[in-house]
């Protein structure tokens, strides 16, 4: 049997399709929301987990940062150039995804944003441990997470699945693949991980119960002393 049809992410139309229209106000929320009530301490020393096509940093306006870290996949520092214009250090995932050059050389973080990462990794609770492994010892990850397969994400992305087609010049039925690929853990499983370490119930948005149904995204926010191993 041949090899799957490529038809994974594209960072080309990915500005176009996720940040413009209502997805884009709901998605400059869910950022803003990461960083609520967020002290300037720690901002000092961030880690944003996957943030090559749109770093966190770009979005809200970060007070007291002196070190900026971006980790993500080698195709989309190449593509997208922007970066190379700001004061972003850059760690490349694919060669390193166990961070053993910030434990070789003792980095640690005062804050880590995993902003809609966390659902595409293959393996969830050790990259999770991975990360709360280089968290300063009062150090902060946070982490957003979409309400997927919930009731109202899936109606949201049929609302959006013209402007798909149209942006990413796909079938409906590649976009739907394209998503399969990409999301490859629910929110449900996420959820029960942090459950298991952690006490933190999360914070949903839009409409705040804790009800996965009902809402867009989950938010996280654990400090390294909250895990429980």
């Amino acid at each position: 049997m041949s090899n799957p049809k490529e038809n994974n992410f594209r960072f080309e139309g990915y500005d176009e399709y996720l940040y413009t229209g209502i997805q884009g106000f709901m998605m400059r929320q869910n950022h803003r929301i990461l960083s609520q009530n967020i002290s300037n301490s720690l901002n000092s020393k961030i880690l944003d987990i996957g943030g090559g096509a749109k770093p966190h940093s770009s979005i809200v306006d970060l007070k007291g940062v002196s070190e900026y870290w971006v980790s993500d996949s080698y195709k989309v520092f190449k593509k997208n150039k922007s970066l190379e214009n700001k004061r972003i250090k850059q760690h490349i995932y694919e060669d390193d995804p166990n961070y053993e050059f910030f434990h070789n050389n003792k980095i640690t973080f005062s804050r880590i944003i995993a902003s809609h990462v966390w659902e595409h990794v293959d393996n969830p609770e050790d990259e999770l441990l991975k990360w709360v492994s280089l968290l300063d010892e009062d150090g902060q990850l946070d982490i957003a997470i979409p309400c997927d397969p919930g009731w109202t994400w899936r109606l949201g992305q049929l609302i959006g699945r013209r402007k798909a087609i149209q942006t990413y010049k796909m079938s409906s039925d590649a976009i739907d693949l394209m998503m399969t690929r990409e999301h490859v853990n629910s929110c449900q499983n996420l959820t029960r991980i942090i459950k298991y370490y952690t006490k933190s119930k999360g914070k949903y948005f839009p409409f705040y119960l804790p009800l996965i149904d009902i809402n867009l995204f989950i938010f996280f926010r654990l400090k390294k002393n909250d895990f429980i191993y």
